[in-house]
């Protein structure tokens, strides 16, 4: 934006966008501006969506002296929240799953199963590996190793379970599961995006 006093950076993806102000005060005159002009098409932000906050070294710093911990947004299926490098020098933005997608997630897995219960078990084990290679292409980014192992193991234990109750009870011991996943195995949960 011209007005601006400081530095702005948008990141836009379809309808869904984040915008960082260097300056709270050009923030809260985008804001209006932005509401004025959908207003003219119709058009209004959605409230749920739209938030005004502080975000970065100096929010973390602000934060703590009231007591308080930094704030953090979703954003393309990721909560993007203040953090320090390994080394803990200096500042970054690190990104995990959002927990309700996936809790989606796992719910449309299970759901799927459920689906495709006829399928031969050789069949759903390559399936279920094409959906894990799926979420690691997208959710397998920088400090987002425990949300994809999460989901590797949330699968593994809602295929086993579903394994164990297609046959007689109890007919699919974690051992013979082993044996199975060692015919058929399934795709280790790695980083595929580095942001850095």
């Amino acid at each position: 934006m011209k007005t601006c006093g400081g530095d702005v950076r948008l990141i836009r993806y379809a309808d869904d966008f984040v915008v960082c102000f260097q300056r709270e005060a050009d923030a809260k005159r985008f804001q209006i501006d932005m509401e004025a002009r959908l207003k003219q098409f119709g058009l209004a932000l959605a409230p749920e969506k739209t938030k005004r906050f502080e975000f970065g070294p100096f929010a973390v710093k602000r934060a703590k002296e009231r007591g308080e911990k930094a704030a953090s947004f979703d954003f393309l299926g990721f909560t993007h929240y203040c953090s320090r490098t390994r080394d803990g020098k200096r500042f970054r933005m690190k990104r995990k799953t959002i927990g309700k997608r996936l809790t989606a997630k796992l719910k449309a897995y299970r759901a799927w199963l459920k689906t495709n219960r006829n399928l031969p078990t050789a069949e759903v084990l390559k399936r279920t590996a094409s959906k894990l290679r799926g979420h690691y292409g997208y959710y397998g980014v920088t400090d987002n190793s425990r949300g994809i192992n999460m989901y590797f193991y949330q699968v593994q234990r809602i295929l086993h379970k579903w394994l164990n109750r297609r046959g007689r009870r109890k007919c699919c011991s974690w051992a013979k599961f082993a044996q199975l996943l060692a015919r058929f195995p399934l795709p280790m949960p790695r980083i595929l995006v580095n942001l850095f």
